[in-house]
């Protein structure tokens, strides 16, 4: 469910909620209102919330939470800032996050059979976010799941840093690229950098450039590449909306994921172009 990589930190923070107020759960760019009676778990890339104790290893896997009959466990995942290679999986959430009757489905590898499970996958706030709420055995009620779109009502992403280009070159942690005529540019900078420091976007009429700087804590291990980086058709992801091609590679033993749209052949060279500027530092 998560992007390729990501891990589970052994640091959580765990909280459950008393009295008459709600408390905020998560301090990873990500965070819900616990209402009473509800508690929570947080690692980055991770929100757990139930109406029940949830154990320690729940945040390593999700499904040792162990809800039984007439209790709901809530799952949100974050995989990060949002690529082109993900956008039909992850469509762009307009309005509250709510898990509708039609996103009932199951089972999952790992969690009972005769569960009952409501998953969506969303872009919200530039970030990849993967929901799922497991319900309990069979049958269980449809208040449930109200219950659960009140509590993800109140989640909010929070808005990555931005960089902005000076002169012309955006730069960030050693990494550069001095943008041509006609391509516009910006470096975000996520609340949350378990699986990504950072993102380098250009773009150019139909031409989009996306570049992740991927966190050491991933250990891809790329293949090195050879300077300058290039993208052709053979790099091209299948079963996207529009042409992308993607490329995974190291350069002085540090990570990128690299994506291009592109409407044409003609953008594809111009993006080229454009990244035969990129330069990389140690």
């Amino acid at each position: 469910m998560r992007r390729i990589g990501a891990l589970v930190a052994v640091a959580l923070v765990a909280t459950a909620c008393s009295g008459n107020h709600s408390r905020t759960l998560g301090s990873y760019g990500v965070t819900l209102k616990l209402p009473q009676g509800w508690y929570g778990a947080a690692a980055p890339g991770q929100l757990q919330v139930a109406d029940f104790p949830l154990p320690r290893g729940a945040l390593a896997s999700a499904e040792r939470a162990g809800t039984s009959r007439g209790h709901t466990h809530l799952i949100v995942w974050d995989a990060g800032p949002a690529v082109p290679f993900l956008a039909r999986n992850h469509p762009r959430l307009r309005g509250p996050l709510a898990l509708r009757a039609a996103d009932l489905t199951g089972p999952f590898e790992g969690f009972p059979l005769d569960h009952v499970f409501a998953r969506r996958a969303v872009t919200a706030g530039g970030e990849l976010l993967d929901v799922l709420v497991d319900l309990g055995p069979k049958p269980a009620g449809r208040a449930r799941l109200r219950e659960v779109n009140r509590i993800l009502a109140t989640l909010r992403v929070q808005q990555p840093r931005v960089v902005r280009p000076e002169g012309g070159l955006l730069a960030h942690d050693g990494v550069s690229l001095r943008l041509s005529a006609g391509w516009h540019g910006r470096i975000e900078l996520p609340a949350d950098r378990h699986s990504v420091r950072y993102v380098l976007r250009a773009r150019s009429g139909t031409a989009r450039v996306v570049l992740l700087g991927l966190s050491p804590a991933l250990q891809v291990r790329a293949r090195e590449a050879s300077l300058p980086v290039a993208l052709s058709r053979k790099n091209v992801v299948r079963g996207t909306n529009v042409p992308v091609a993607r490329r995974v590679f190291g350069v002085n033993s540090r990570d990128f994921d690299l994506s291009v749209v592109f409407g044409s052949q003609e953008d594809l060279v111009r993006a080229n172009r454009l990244l035969a500027r990129l330069r990389f530092g140690r």
